[in-house]
């Protein structure tokens, strides 16, 4: 049995749903105005510092690795830096958009390179993998409380990570 609801139950709906779009639309241009207000100045550290932290230590301690590894595992780990040092990359485009700075020439970008003591002995892949879960961790928890692009290159520097890891690296008695 159908119910003919006629011309003004059309009109009805009709006028719902489009003063449900205007309220969206003007939700979304409430939110705009006032995440763009502000006193003008930062609100605190760009919360990706931490992750461009991160990487860069990431690569260094991987390329430490490669240098005292056996060539095949040496193969492995000089990837796994080129990997992190490609997110630092990414990171500091991000971090300067946002800032709207222009972006760090590779001069101004470059860490300075600590030497630790002779009797230190080079980090092995056991470390690596350990910095990387870690890595991945923090970028898998940052992630969600960000949006847009800057959470989709958390998640992808997160998968990147446990990748790396867990199968970049090659297992030699470690639990996976």
């Amino acid at each position: 049995m159908s119910q003919d609801h006629g011309p003004a139950a059309t009109l009805g709906r009709r006028r719902v749903l489009l003063d449900g779009a205007r309220g969206l639309l003007l939700l979304a241009l409430l939110e705009g105005a006032v995440t763009s207000c502000g006193s003008g100045e930062p609100a605190g550290p760009d919360p990706l510092e931490r992750q461009l932290e991160l990487a860069r230590h990431d690569s260094e301690l991987a390329a430490a690795a490669a240098r005292a590894a056996p060539p095949a595992l040496a193969r492995a780990l000089t990837e796994v830096a080129a990997e992190r040092g490609r997110h630092a990359t990414a990171l500091i485009e991000e971090i300067a958009r946002a800032a709207r700075k222009p972006t760090p020439t590779a001069s101004d970008t470059t860490s300075p390179t600590t030497t630790s003591a002779a009797a230190a002995p080079p980090p092995n892949i056991d470390d690596v993998v350990a910095t990387l879960r870690s890595s991945a961790q923090s970028a898998a928890t940052l992630a969600p409380t960000l949006s847009g692009y800057r959470a989709g290159l958390l998640g992808s520097i997160a998968a990147s990570c446990t990748a790396l890891h867990s199968v970049a690296l090659p297992a030699t008695g470690r639990p996976q």
